[in-house]
This record gives C-alpha cells, structure tokens and sequence, in this order.
C-alpha cells in the first residue's frame, strides 16, 4: 500500500492577521456529519482509539513543531482543556505531524515538555490525515459526543475563535439547531404586520 507523502500549507498568523477578508473555516452545525475512527500511537507506545471518547466533546488539533501558528495556537487549547476537561468533560487530542512531514517523535518529545501540554498527544499518521482532509497546519477538528465531525478551523484562526468554536461544541455538542420556539397567540398578534386598525 503507498501513502502519499503529505506536503502542508502552513497558514501563517500574520497572514490571517492582514487578510481579515480570507476568514478560516468556522464551526458549523452538522458540517459533515461524518463519524471517523483512528488507532494512533501515544508518546509512550501505547495505541489510543478516537472511539474510547465516545461521550465526549472532543477537539482533534493537527499540528507540528516546526508550525509558528501551531505554538500560538497551544497556550489557547491548553487553557480550554484544563477549564472544561474535568468540569464538562471536553477531549482535546493533539496530533503531531513532525512523524508525516518534519523530524519524527525526537521533535514531538521536547516540545510538549516545553509548552508543558497536558492534554494526550498522539503521533500522526498519513492514513488519519487523509481520513479527515487535513492539509493545511495547523487544522482543527470538532467532534460530537456521538463521534460525528461538527466543525473545523484551518489556520489558528482569529483572536478568540478558537474558544468560541469550543464553547459552541460545549453549549450545542450534537451540532443540531434547535427548533425555532413557536410564538403565543399575543405575540403572533403583535408580530403581525397586517394587524392595522384604519379609520375613515
């Protein structure tokens, strides 16, 4: 079987920062509605399945260490997984792409010690980076408890939107619009722009 050699696009924050017009792709309800699966290898050897965290929110950030948007990125996602980990049981799995495209698991090793990264960091493979479409780094995934692909950012996006894609996962985590509230009678009757009384 041949795995093609993944060539990444990194999105450089400055560009996202001149470029306001060229937004990255936001959170959407039910984008895809897709349910993926994955075995990947942790730090330590140990295959993690993507499926144990059925239940769960969870975010899938693709990243690298040789990404400059990446290390910006991370301080962000490090402070939403200690805020809603325990409290509203959010996942956030860091995938490193330095074991498709970069110097390997030697890189991965120092960098999470580094940034002091608390959440799980997995070691990436093509196959899983070809499941999701990933080719832009960093790229950020948002899955549904049931597992089902709910949104994505490619890029480290604008200041803040990171945390209000994951407090949308976290308010909304099925990603299905709520039912419109159907209005009473008094207030169909206020709304109704036909309701005039005219006088003669």
């Amino acid at each position: 079987m041949t795995i093609r050699k993944h060539k990444f696009v990194m999105i450089a924050l400055t560009a996202l920062l001149l470029v306001p017009a060229l937004p990255s792709a936001r959170y959407t309800a039910r984008a895809q509605d897709v349910i993926v699966d994955f075995s990947l290898n942790d730090l330590n050897g140990h295959s993690m399945k993507l499926s144990q965290y059925r239940g769960h929110p969870v975010v899938l950030d693709f990243w690298a260490t040789w990404c400059a948007p990446c290390r910006h990125q991370i301080p962000e996602l490090k402070k939403l997984y200690e805020k809603y980990h325990r409290s509203r049981g959010l996942v956030v799995l860091g995938i490193a792409c330095d074991t498709v495209q970069g110097e390997g698991v030697a890189s991965v090793r120092p960098f999470v010690r580094d940034f002091a990264i608390t959440y799980p960091i997995l070691l990436a493979e093509a196959s899983v980076l070809d499941s999701f479409g990933v080719e832009a780094i960093p790229t950020t995934v948002f899955l549904s408890p049931d597992g089902a692909i709910v949104g994505h950012i490619m890029g480290a996006g604008a200041p803040g939107e990171l945390s209000a894609n994951v407090k949308s996962l976290l308010d909304n985590p099925s990603g299905k619009r709520k039912a419109p509230k159907k209005p009473t009678p008094e207030e169909e009757k206020k709304a109704n722009s036909y309701n005039v009384e005219y006088q003669y």
